[in-house]
């Protein structure tokens, strides 16, 4: 059933709200950026640039919240609510980060020794979690291209993880995949499922005259 325009767009304020302030940090900050003189000699230039920093601040701060909080919308539509919440809280962060850089790129703050050092501990942490991070990607990568989804039964076929696993998609997180199996319950790393070969198969319970067409789409 297709939903009206009007339905859509109700549906998602995040979204809306996300691309206006958005909109209006990137406007605001490339004014300030042009125009404020936070290191001015009179008070009323430098209380100017420090309330507009401020304000700039606030602005992409929420466009930050409202992005999270739609990405994490629309990946608690294919993946378990945990997942979610981590990758909102993911994104929160980090959008925080850029939106304090930025704030303080305008208040004309020294920042350069400090971004030295955050790249030095982001590629030490990079290559200590390299692992993690490949599992990481590759979930956000099966949470978009959507080669499965949550209660599809499948089958997964990769060297990397050991032959052939056939079961139920109980779950895709940010760095497994949980799949319920007549063997039990396995988890099974992101970046080694989205290197298998899969595909979609006949529950044991169901009628084996079932139509093909109807193997591929997912129990609800």
């Amino acid at each position: 059933m297709q939903l009206s325009a009007r339905t859509l767009h109700a549906a998602r304020p995040d979204l809306r709200r996300a691309g206006f302030t958005a909109g209006l940090a990137v406007i605001g900050y490339a004014v300030l950026a042009t125009f404020s003189e936070p290191r001015a000699h009179a008070v009323g230039p430098k209380l100017l640039a420090f309330a507009g920093a401020a304000i700039f601040a606030v602005v992409a701060a929420i466009a930050t919240r409202e992005a999270a909080n739609e990405v994490a919308r629309v990946t608690a539509l294919r993946a378990a609510p945990g997942t979610a919440s981590n990758l909102r809280l993911g994104l929160t962060v980090a959008g925080y980060v850029v939106v304090a850089v930025a704030t303080l790129s305008l208040l004309q703050v020294p920042i350069e020794k400090l971004l030295l050092s955050g790249a030095i501990t982001g590629v030490v942490i990079g290559i200590a979690a390299q692992q993690a991070l490949a599992n990481m990607f590759a979930g956000l990568v099966l949470l978009t291209t959507r080669p499965f989804e949550v209660g599809q039964w499948i089958v997964l076929r990769s060297g990397a993880l050991g032959g052939e696993y056939t079961g139920e998609v109980v779950g895709v997180g940010l760095t497994y995949t949980e799949l319920a199996t007549s063997e039990g319950r396995f988890s099974l790393p992101n970046a080694g499922v989205l290197a298998a070969a899969t595909g979609p198969r006949r529950r044991p319970d169901d009628d084996a005259t079932a139509p093909l067409g109807e193997l591929a789409r997912p129990r609800r």
